[in-house]
């Protein structure tokens, strides 16, 4: 088949003008505002990575499921109580080693999304620190 110049010409205007339609803006997108903070309710599972210190400033001893140290979550927050859950392949936790274990607080907890670090405190000292492991439950 052989093409003449007036359908050579239509191809050329069709292509010049979006064939045949007007460009369309897409769909303004509804983005939801991302969180700026992970919410715990009291008693709900927040899954960590902690790393417990070893020697003068740590503990000198490894500490088992059930084990309730002081947590402050973020940067300064308030202390909270927690109960620590070991995974049960992890018979305890020695000092000096980092493990994934989970928390369970006694009260409401807020971490900051852009800051999900925690401080493990007992009798008033720093006995390790971690980050909150965002797992889409909470």
């Amino acid at each position: 088949m052989r093409a003449t110049p007036s359908l050579l010409a239509l191809g050329a205007l069709l292509l010049a003008a979006g064939c045949g339609g007007e460009a369309q803006d897409p769909p303004a997108a509804t983005a939801e505002a991302e969180p700026t903070e992970y919410v715990f309710a009291p008693g709900e599972r927040i899954t960590v990575e902690l790393t417990m210190y070893d020697g003068e400033d740590g503990r000198r001893t490894p500490f088992f499921s059930g084990y309730r140290p002081s947590v402050e979550f973020g940067h300064g927050g308030p202390a909270v109580e927690c109960g620590a859950h070991l995974p049960v392949e992890l018979r305890e936790f020695p000092p000096g080693e980092t493990h994934t274990i989970v928390l369970e607080c006694g009260s409401e907890v807020a971490v900051p999304v852009d800051e999900p670090g925690f401080a493990l405190v007992e009798d008033g000292v720093e006995r390790g620190r971690g980050e909150v492991v965002p797992t889409g439950e909470g």
